[in-house]
């Protein structure tokens, strides 16, 4: 409920304090902020809408806005609270009520229930807009509130009126005001955001304890601020350097120009040096033309003229090479006839050999007797000679055979190859003779006619004396071959010569670069001292616009950067006070909130209770807690806690802190709901049975019937008077919501007096028995808390309940027997028990208070004075002091 800019505004005077010593600019922009609030907090830091948007406002009005404090607008809850109790409330048109509907607030608590849309937040919601002056879900869902607040079947809303009694029992109207009642609203969103806290990273937790408080707005409101407004603002002179830049470029063309003749002369030489590194005389013209170009051709051009003509190649064929294979073929073909001549001389002993050759290898198989007639070799009969010893030494004898049948396989190899050597000296002969259209002559028909691969001796008519007149002979040959010997002469002579030409023409190549750099050398020299006179002259008239920038640019940043150091020091300082605020909020809260938190968890061991609690003080720290069980050991109670814990928790420091401003008004909406049903029994005995908030209005909504049932059955009886109970139901049809306002006690006890004052005593003993079962329950709790809970009772069988009075038996004989126990509410309970089961059990009101009042016929009457007692009894039990551990 608290809006951010309640909690902008005390950011605000906190700024101005003189300790902060904050500086003037940064005060001036926090004002400027806060007189544009509304239309500030409606931009987020998402593509820097917040930046651009305050950018845009300091820049118009930041120099005219006052670094004074602004009037405050909001009040400190100091204690001095202008009323007492609220009055009465007048409601509608207001979103669920469609007409108007007064409500009587004048009891100290106030209970209303009913079902889910029957009005109970509406209700809630204009005690918010009565009292704070605005509706928190309202802002969350960014409705604007004629729109939310509105009744839908009226269209409209009328500000709900709420008055008050004051210190001096006076009637006084309700002003809203939400820095004095934003704590007095207890609400279930706030418990349930708060049970989340343990989920959320360190840095976010002070955001959950800014929302348990109602300030999560003012905490969103910051998370919004860019971490920079500098890249809306002229913080750099960019332009002037620009300009700068383009000055010294023109520094650079006057530099230029100046130096011309320095470089010109410096180029001559360099053209100088170029053209002597050709030789000594040569002038750079002279060797520009020298190398040529297309249009007038020179040395080089020659050059590569010569160079791409195809070179002759040596053959390499002359007369003493042909010659020579000429006598070598001629010589291993003489060779391979004296060999086979001796072999033919020879021929009968060709074929010894081979008989020889086939007796022995026989010998394997036929061993034992001559090959040839089948003669023993051994024995009475055998041969006169044996056969394999003589061809043994036959073959003896002619080993010089077969040395010379190996020569003649040898030389007709040597032969052929001398054969091929020669046919292919009259190849390249051919190819020579081809190439020169001489394929006509005898000599060209002559090698144009040889077989690829001749046999034999295919030169043979080289060498006849008797030649035909188409014949060639081997000096014809010959003299062919000295032909391409003359050639391959000039051949080699023509290689040399034109190595001499590649190596001139790379020479005047390499040069031809060399020109080509220093000529675009020099036109780029030219070029840029014509393009820097150009500039010069143009400089002024071609910068204009930008020296007019630049004079802008210079106010620019004369007024944003005082604007972006105070953002930069506003940031600091808001986020600063953002995480102090934990600190502010709970403030002197820890022994409170220790002691209700142990209340509302009365049913846990007491080593499990709180020793010690420290809340945070900034949004870095932790909730730190101590048990009883453990002392001096500190732990972050959001890892150790449950989340029923941590919602007691959060629920026992927003009630510490109503406690802590002396909150005369604390309204409970739904908050009860967001409590486990474990706890609510300690939370109800801690807010309404104790003297917790005795001198607090409490404001109760909820839907749960019973727990409102509890709570007066459970109040004590000097309070009973100062409960009302309202009852809110869905309409009928004209969309008001129907509401009991007398709804009848709920308070067994009081419906037992107020029967048995009708004389009905049946109804009478009906609530007795509840408010005896209500009653022995609550002694059984408080004996527990002395150490006296165990019971010895008697059942009716497997899986039956206790009766009542077994259990009142029970208790009056364990205090009875507790001789060591002393306690003042000890001998009023024996009195009230023993004189309630002191009723004979056969006596018809024990009939009923153990088994219920069921309609019966034919019934005896009731013992009227025995209804009196139970009721005088339960009256006077009601009134002892029966709170746990008291």
């Amino acid at each position: 409920m608290a809006s951010a800019k309640q909690d902008f505004e005390r950011f605000i005077a906190w700024l101005h304090q003189p300790e902060n010593e904050i500086p003037s600019s940064v005060r001036r922009l926090a004002n400027l902020m806060f007189a544009n609030f509304d239309d500030l907090a409606q931009t987020t830091r998402h593509r820097s809408m917040r930046s651009v948007y305050l950018t845009g406002l300091a820049r118009e009005e930041l120099a005219q806005t006052s670094d004074e404090a602004p009037v405050a607008q909001v009040a400190v809850a100091n204690g001095a609270w202008p009323w007492k109790r609220l009055r009465n409330l007048t409601i509608g048109p207001f979103r669920g009520f469609r007409t108007p509907e007064p409500f009587d607030l004048q009891k100290r608590i106030i209970l209303l229930y009913g079902p889910n849309g029957s009005g109970k937040t509406s209700f809630c919601e204009g005690l918010e807009y009565a009292l704070l002056g605005s509706v928190e879900d309202a802002e969350n869902k960014r409705i604007a509130p004629r729109v939310y607040l509105a009744n839908l079947h009226e269209g409209r809303f009328t500000p709900p009126v709420l008055t008050a009694t004051d210190h001096q029992n006076r009637d006084v109207d309700v002003a809203a005001n939400e820095e004095t009642y934003r704590f007095c609203f207890v609400e279930k969103n706030r418990i349930d955001a708060f049970s989340r806290i343990a989920a959320r990273p360190a840095g976010q937790r002070s955001e959950l304890i800014a929302a348990l408080f109602g300030m999560d707005q003012f905490s969103d409101f910051v998370g919004h601020f860019n971490e920079a407004i500098g890249g809306q603002l002229v913080l750099e002179p960019e332009k002037k350097l620009l300009l700068n830049a383009r000055r010294e470029a023109l520094a650079n063309d006057q530099a230029t120009v100046d130096g011309d003749e320095q470089v010109l002369e410096a180029l001559d030489n360099e053209e100088a040096d170029l053209a002597a590194s050709h030789s000594a005389e040569m002038t750079y013209t002279g060797l520009k033309q020298l190398i040529g170009s297309e249009e007038v051709p020179g040395r080089l051009q020659e050059l590569e003229g010569i160079l791409n003509a195809l070179p002759l190649a040596v053959i390499g064929l002359t007369r003493a090479g042909l010659l020579q294979a000429f006598e070598a073929a001629q010589e291993r073909h003489e060779q391979v006839g004296r060999i086979e001549t001796a072999l033919a001389e020879r021929s009968a002993q060709v074929s010894f050999r081979a008989l020889y050759t086939s007796v022995l290898a026989l010998q394997d198989m036929e061993g034992d007797h001559c090959p040839a007639c089948d003669t023993p070799l051994t024995g009475p009969i055998h041969v006169v000679a044996n056969p394999y010893e003589k061809a043994q030494v036959g073959l003896a004898q002619l080993r010089d055979l077969a040395e010379l049948q190996e020569n003649l396989a040898t030389s007709q190899a040597e032969f052929g190859t001398a054969s091929r050597a020669l046919r292919q000296q009259m190849s390249v002969m051919n190819r020579f003779v081809t190439a020169h259209l001489e394929e006509e002559t005898a000599v060209g028909r002559y090698l144009a006619q040889l077989p690829a691969e001749p046999a034999g001796v295919w030169w043979a008519a080289l060498q006849s004396e008797q030649q035909e007149s188409e014949a060639v002979s081997l000096e014809q040959l010959l003299g062919v071959a000295d032909r391409v010997a003359t050639q391959d002469a000039a051949a080699v002579l023509a290689q040399q010569e034109r190595q001499r030409n590649i190596e001139e023409r790379d020479g005047l190549n390499e040069l031809r670069l060399k020109v080509q750099a220093q000529d675009l050398k020099r036109q780029q020299h030219v070029a840029n001292v014509a393009a820097a006179k150009d500039r010069i002259s143009a400089f002024d008239e071609a910068n204009a616009e930008l020296i007019e920038q630049v004079v802008q640019e210079k106010l620019d940043i004369e007024r944003d950067v005082p604007i972006n150091a105070a953002y930069d020091r506003f940031l600091t300082e808001i986020r600063k006070y953002r995480e102090q605020m934990p600190g502010g909020l709970m403030a002197g809260l820890n022994e409170t909130a220790m002691s209700l938190y142990n209340e509302f968890n009365r049913n846990d061991l007491d080593a499990d209770k709180l020793a010690e609690l420290y809340l945070p003080l900034t949004g870095e720290d932790k909730i730190d807690i101590v048990f009883r069980g453990r002392p001096g050991v500190r732990v972050d109670a959001l890892h150790v806690l449950s989340e029923g814990h941590i919602r007691c928790l959060g629920l026992a420091i927003l009630l510490a802190k109503a406690k802590r401003i002396e909150s005369p008004l604390v309204v409970f909406d739904d908050a009860i709901n967001a409590i486990d049903h474990d706890h609510r029994g300690g939370i109800r005995e801690a807010i309404f049975e104790n003297e917790n908030f005795l001198d607090m209005q409490l404001i109760v909504t909820c839907h749960s019937n019973e727990f409102i049932k509890d709570i007066q059955q459970h109040l004590p009886q000097r309070q009973r008077d100062q409960c009302s109970v309202i009852l809110l139901r869905h309409h009928t049809g004209d969309y008001q919501p129907r509401i009991t306002r007398k709804v009848p006690a709920g308070n067994y006890i009081t419906q037992a007096r107020a029967a048995k004052d009708l004389l009905n005593d049946r109804e009478a003993l009906a609530a007795s028995r509840q408010a005896l079962e209500m009653l022995t329950e609550k002694t059984w709790g408080w004996m527990a808390s002395h150490d006296l809970g165990f019971l010895s009772l008697q059942l009716a069988g497997v899986g039956k309940e206790p009766a009542l009075r077994n259990v009142c038996d029970a208790i009056l004989k364990k205090l009875k027997d507790a001789a060591a126990f002393n306690h003042a509410s000890k001998a009023p309970l024996i009195a009230a028990y023993g004189k309630i089961v002191g009723i004979p059990e056969e006596n018809l009101v024990w009939t009923y208070l153990n088994k219920g009042t069921h309609e019966e016929a034919n019934r005896d009457d009731f013992d009227t004075e025995k209804v009196e007692d139970v009721v005088q009894t339960l009256e006077t039990l009601d009134m002892i002091e029966l709170r746990r551990g008291r």
